[in-house]
């Protein structure tokens, strides 16, 4: 008698079945809430989520997507294990980078096909239109944008400001400064544009932090309204990408490397270092952001970052038009959002006028005085009041460079009475030094050579030559420089010295005798 056969046991799905359905599961997930996954121009993955009736887009890496797969994974599994979401994640980044679309990926502003989005960074995540047109808030934004930590709403703007002119009771400057600033922070919410790096100077009880504060909250409002100097290069870059708007409070100096980097970031720069736990991978940070900085003193002092700033100085309130706090900002929310409006009209009236501007002798930050030019009337000033006070305004600019040079005003003197010089570096150091040393001179010359920056060898003293040749030619000198196989010479003259010019053929013997 043959033994009874038992029944088969059914079969229990192994743990590799239980991943490959789980992750099959998120997938279809994904599937249904139709997320778009996509990359950015440097291969960094992203997905498009719905999210409470709207989409927002986070990177694949980040805390957002990575607790979405948790949630998801959890809801269909009833576990959520960390191992398992790692998998999932990456094989989404897989996705993303090699089978989807590429898209740039904009933070607060972007531009695409003639239209300015702005991200209003409110719960709802909606954008704002403007275009020659007019102005209109979408719910839904045909460009991707990001959000970084502490990042805050824009009001929903509204009509009802006579002129951005009324935002003037919230800023401690004179008419003058007045245009300059008004244009710079309509400025502010264009890109792919260089933008003037924006000083502001004032002793204590001036309302200079005040100043900053009120436009960041009409451009790029934040938690961390005001930061202080970063540590590294490194952390610069990074500020410049996570935000659109840099605000440096209560600067007491900038370094040599400080103002190049300001350069960098108002004309546009880059940062490439390598990526955290890569051997050879590279992150690179791509940056071009309109900054604020202020201080006691005119803080920009190398020519360079000169040449690209706006110097607004801030005078002292008077104790009887002084304000609490709470009072202040207040009456300012109160009004944000018709300021915040008429911020739109104005921009809207400049991408209408701008293509029509034409500057005969269009100055540094040309774009810049297109737009000032461009948005005057609309801000409520009269034709030809930005490029009066801009002009002005880079007078105090050169004024400003020579008074920061150790040589410029030595250089100056020794020409106006010289006429010329023609020789080299080396040359113009040892003549200059001996001119300044002559009992003629007044002591104030006298002491250049004293200054601490003085330069010690002809490279020093080129190299300040170069910083400070915009502003020397702003004087009415000429500054040219001739390179041969035997010498590299430098040629200074008045302009209007026309009949006693060094010939470019003459030998760097023949200088003036």
């Amino acid at each position: 008698m043959t033994r009874k056969q038992k029944p088969q046991e059914q079969s229990r799905p192994t743990r590799e079945q239980k991943k490959i359905a789980a992750i099959a599961a998120v997938k279809d997930q994904a599937a249904k809430q139709a997320l778009d996954f996509f990359h950015d121009p440097y291969r960094q993955a992203y997905a498009t989520v719905p999210v409470s009736g709207h989409r927002e887009t986070w990177r694949i890496k980040s805390r957002y997507f990575l607790l979405w797969v948790k949630q998801v994974l959890y809801d269909q599994t009833c576990e959520a294990p960390d191992k398992l979401v790692k998998e999932i994640v990456e094989e989404f980044e897989t996705h993303a980078i090699c089978r989807g679309a590429k898209h740039n990926v904009h933070v607060r502003i972007a531009e695409q096909d003639g239209v300015t989005y702005i991200d209003l960074v409110n719960a709802k995540w909606q954008v704002l239109a403007i275009s020659a047109g007019g102005w209109s808030v979408l719910d839904e934004s045909p460009v991707k944008f990001q959000r970084f930590a502490g990042a805050t709403s824009l009001p929903l703007p509204q009509h009802g400001a006579s002129t951005l002119r009324e935002i003037a009771q919230f800023l401690n400057v004179n008419p003058r400064s007045e245009v300059l600033l008004l244009a710079w922070l309509t400025y502010a919410l264009r890109t792919n544009t260089p933008y003037p790096v924006l000083a502001l100077s004032g002793v204590q009880g001036s309302g200079k932090s005040t100043i900053t504060r009120v436009l960041r909250e009409l451009i790029d409002p934040s938690m961390a309204a005001m930061t202080t100097i970063p540590k590294s290069e490194r952390d610069m870059a990074i500020a410049a990408t996570n935000s659109h708007l840099i605000a440096m409070d209560n600067l007491s100096e900038i370094s040599p490397a400080l103002s190049d980097a300001m350069c960098r970031i108002a004309t546009g720069g880059a940062f490439r270092c390598r990526t955290l736990y890569t051997n050879n991978e590279e992150t690179i940070f791509t940056y071009r952001r309109p900054l604020i900085i202020n201080g006691i003193e005119e803080l920009p002092v190398r020519p360079d970052l000169l040449d690209r700033s706006i110097i607004i100085h801030v005078e002292p309130i008077a104790e009887q038009n002084r304000r609490d706090e709470r009072s202040f900002w207040s009456d300012f929310e109160d009004v944000r959002p018709q300021l915040f409006g008429a911020m739109l009209d104005v921009i809207q009236e400049g991408i209408r006028n701008v293509d029509g501007v034409d500057l005969p002798n269009p100055p540094r930050m040309a774009d810049f005085a297109r737009w000032g030019v461009a948005t005057e009337r609309a801000a409520g000033y009269a034709a030809g009041a930005f490029m009066q006070a801009y002009a002005a305004n880079r007078e105090d600019a050169h004024a400003a460079a020579l008074d920061s040079s150790p040589i410029a005003h030595g250089i100056e003197a020794f020409i106006r009475e010289k006429k010329r010089f023609f020789g080299t570096a080396l040359r113009l150091l040892n003549e200059l030094r001996g001119w300044l040393d002559s009992p003629h001179n007044h002591s104030e010359l006298r002491l250049l050579l004293n200054h601490p920056k003085f330069p010690k060898s002809a490279n020093q003293l080129s190299a300040e030559l170069a910083r400070i040749e915009p502003n020397l030619k702003n004087l009415g000198m000429v500054v040219e420089r001739r390179r041969t196989r035997k010498s590299r010479d430098i040629r200074i003259e008045l302009a209007d010295s026309e009949d006693d010019r060094v010939p470019a053929s003459q030998p760097a013997a023949a200088a003036y005798a």
